[in-house]
């Protein structure tokens, strides 16, 4: 049986998206021909390139550990707003390079994050996340990971067994379309048990959601919808007497 599809990566103002929480979510309820059942809000947090390079560790935790907690606030409440019509989960995408001097720090940053997709690792930084990838409070993937050319050293079964043994899950972006320019890694992929998620990257174009339904049709085709990463959100609180 084909699983949910969830659509995990998705900006908002928060970072550099154009569109609210709201818009999203209105947008894939409107979508023709697929049926989405929860979206994944999926900002920038901690260090970027429009960033300020923080003195020391307490200014780092004072600026961005403040600035994470307002945005798991803000999909909290979203999440809130639409129960039962849309799931809302709430990840954050973390430029590597930038931050991988304060991940130990980080760790203990993100409480309330269900998800994590690192961007822009080389073999040396996949490596490393792999040595601490169960230490993290939630799942951590790769973010729209062109591995053939992030990784062009490395054979494709050292990386996909690297994925599997750390369980780190993997993102199948819309910037890979079409899929099958990259089928080797995808028939590789299928064979070993490493989650998958689906993900737009949306930012400015509502209209890059429309990719849903092949990203979809393709993991369906190729068995790796039975890999799709599974999130669980709490419990509503019951209503008092």
């Amino acid at each position: 049986m084909s699983r949910a599809l969830w659509n995990l990566h998705n900006h908002t103002p928060f970072s550099d998206g154009a569109y609210t929480i709201d818009e999203i979510c209105e947008a894939h309820l409107r979508l023709d021909g697929v049926s989405v059942e929860a979206v994944g809000v999926c900002d920038h947090l901690f260090r970027t390139p429009t960033s300020l390079e923080p003195r020391d560790d307490r200014e780092f935790e004072r600026v961005f550990g403040a600035e994470a907690r307002r945005y798991v606030e803000q999909t909290l409440s979203a999440r809130e707003r639409w129960q039962g019509r849309m799931k809302v989960f709430c990840g954050c995408e973390i430029n590597w390079p930038m931050n991988r001097e304060r991940l130990d720090q980080i760790r203990n940053l993100i409480d309330g994050v269900d998800y994590v997709l690192f961007e822009y690792l080389d073999w040396a930084a996949l490596t490393q996340l792999a040595n601490q990838a169960r230490k993290w409070p939630c799942p951590v993937g790769l973010a729209h990971t062109e591995v053939a050319r992030q990784f062009p050293n490395t054979s494709m079964d050292q990386i996909v067994r690297t994925l599997a043994n750390a369980r780190i899950f993997y993102e199948i972006n819309s910037k890979f379309l079409p899929l099958q320019r990259r089928q080797r890694w995808f028939d590789i992929l299928a064979q070993h048990r490493v989650r998958v998620s689906l993900g737009t990257d949306t930012h400015d174009d509502l209209a890059v959601l429309s990719t849903l339904a092949d990203l979809h049709s393709f993991a369906r085709e190729h068995g790796l919808d039975e890999k799709y990463l599974e999130l669980s959100l709490p419990e509503p609180a019951a209503a008092s007497a």
